[in-house]
């Protein structure tokens, strides 16, 4: 059966959900007091309204889509299992998300995206794009990668609540048990295109499924966050302690004794001169600064320079670097490019020429 006999009202009906999912998307950002994990539930719900809004515009024979943005929707495949994965392994607290993560889990959906948009751009009739083998490739690896997600996410759902389910947590693993298979159906459609009008009508029904569950259960992943902030609270290493006092000390130890020119500092000694443990620091730091203790240490560093360098335009750059406590020169350069976003020579010029005028 061609989709392009798809009964019209059913199409529609993927382009409601469409506009419903971009309306969640919108609402997960303009929400105050945001987590990372809020921006990762935001991708997935822009990704499954692409994934409808993609299909309403196939079977309506869209030239623009048609031309540039055939198999397009199969790139967004590879977010919409990653940003859910993220958003429950942050909520969940069963995996520490660092930029090199996200990184990792994001690469094949820009890339697929980029090798789609090209193709596209080389092959301009529709009908030609039909089996092309790289994007075949790129078709199977994208469902292949939604069902491997949609496996952990499940599996660490699982772990995460073990026997103690509540009512709309058993209906959220229902949702996922039905993407499961509506992933694993969407394997062999590569080959079988007949399965592939099955899929998408499953899809639909599953976004649907998943519109009911978040009307139903409007509080579920506010419940989820608060869960996580009280687990952070109960397992705080700060408890018992005085963080106020403690984050003055360690003001008065950076920037009153500038401690950190010590290029031998590390983040034993640190919690030594505070006297509370290296776990205790390095929550304090991460809670109150956000940040690690490298780069908590080194915006000190980075910021003496930069008074010496606009005090003193003549003044030797990397043996500024080195009186501030840097201890070779690519960790001075990498960490001023990410603090400033300039060079040391780039930002000396820039004053310069500030100064000039």
């Amino acid at each position: 059966m061609d989709f392009n006999d798809f009964v019209p009202p059913i199409v529609n009906v993927s382009f409601v959900v469409s506009i419903i999912f971009f309306f969640f998307s919108l609402m997960q950002l303009i929400q105050k007091k945001k987590l990372p994990a809020d921006y990762f539930l935001s991708l997935f719900y822009f990704a499954v309204a692409i994934q409808n809004l993609s299909f309403w515009l196939y079977c309506r024979d869209s030239p623009v889509f048609l031309r540039y943005f055939t198999y397009s929707d199969s790139a967004f495949l590879f977010l919409i299992g990653p940003s859910l994965y993220l958003f429950v392994s942050y909520m969940t607290g069963h995996t520490l998300i660092l930029p090199r993560i996200i990184r990792f889990h994001m690469a094949p959906f820009i890339i697929t995206l980029t090798l789609i948009v090209v193709v596209n751009m080389l092959i301009s009739e529709p009908q030609n794009k039909n089996g092309h083998p790289l994007l075949v490739f790129l078709i199977a690896l994208s469902y292949l990668s939604l069902f491997l997600y949609l496996i952990f996410i499940y599996r660490t759902l699982c772990r995460h609540y073990g026997e103690n389910r509540t009512r709309e947590t058993r209906h959220l693993l229902i949702c996922l048990q039905g993407s499961i298979l509506f992933s694993f159906i969407l394997i062999p459609s590569v080959i079988w295109k007949e399965l592939l009008f099955i899929s998408n009508i499953a899809f639909i029904a599953i976004s649907l499924y998943f519109i009911f569950f978040l009307i139903r259960y409007p509080g579920f992943f506010q419940h989820i966050r608060n869960e996580l902030q009280e687990m952070k609270y109960a397992n705080s290493q700060l408890r018992g302690l005085d963080k106020d006092q403690l984050l003055k000390r360690l003001e008065n130890l950076m920037a009153g004794k500038r401690i950190y020119r010590r290029s031998t500092l590390t983040l034993k000694e640190l919690s030594h001169e505070l006297s509370v443990s290296s776990l205790q620091l390095s929550e304090l730091l991460n809670s109150h600064y956000n940040s690690n203790f490298n780069n908590f240490v080194n915006s000190y560093r980075i910021e003496e320079v930069k008074a010496i360098l606009e005090a003193e335009p003549e003044a030797n750059i990397l043996q500024t670097a080195i009186d501030c406590g840097f201890n070779s020169k690519t960790t001075f350069n990498r960490a001023f490019l990410n603090h400033t976003g300039l060079t040391p020579s780039q930002f000396r010029k820039k004053n310069e020429y500030q100064f000039i005028n």
